[in-house]
């Protein structure tokens, strides 16, 4: 009988030694829910969702001997999920760029100085059309930080960066969409 109480890092170290399936079923039964519900917020079709789905368990079972334990499993996860999904959506033609935004728009919103003062549907769309004129890897860094919520120790593991190099980015993103907004601002005066 496997303690359903055994974090997920033990689990797959456990798993890792002897490859018991039971491990594997635990940890999918964890995280199944939370798979389908990032798949999701990517591609809006519920059975696009759950084919994803399925791949990344599959691609969780298959890579499940590289996870070194240095970043929390579910920051592991995440990329797995998000890589998952772009590359869907790049074999599909879909605008990755305009996804990234999307998803981001109405999560990222308490780091642009200022925009409390604004009406909250205005601010997603205000939100949006300043994500857009960011690079993917710009958002990415400030999707995990804002949207997800990881530690800067998770990103810097998972992007394979340095601290210091997780922070200068996340500044120069952050510090870039303000710069957008406070531009904007002056436009709209």
């Amino acid at each position: 009988m496997i303690d359903k109480n055994i974090p997920d890092e033990e689990l797959v170290l456990l798993l890792q030694e002897d490859s018991n399936l039971r491990y594997f079923s635990v940890l999918t039964q964890r995280h199944e829910k939370y798979i389908l519900k990032k798949c999701k917020s990517y591609v809006k079709d519920e059975d696009v969702a759950e084919d994803l789905c399925q791949e990344i368990l599959i691609k969780l079972f298959l890579k499940i001997k590289t996870f070194k334990g240095e970043a929390r499993f579910s920051t592991w996860l995440f990329a797995i999920i998000h890589n998952t999904c772009m590359d869907h959506l790049r074999r599909n033609k879909k605008n990755v760029r305009q996804v990234i935004t999307e998803k981001m728009a109405d999560e990222v919103s308490e780091m642009i100085d200022g925009v409390d003062d604004i009406p909250e549907e205005l601010s997603v769309k205000i939100l949006e059309e300043l994500l857009e004129e960011i690079s993917p890897d710009e958002k990415m860094i400030l999707l995990l930080k804002y949207k997800e919520k990881h530690p800067i120790k998770d990103i810097q593991l998972t992007l394979g960066l340095s601290e210091s190099a997780v922070k200068m980015r996340l500044k120069r993103a952050k510090d870039k969409v303000n710069k957008l907004y406070q531009k904007y601002k002056s436009a709209k005066k």
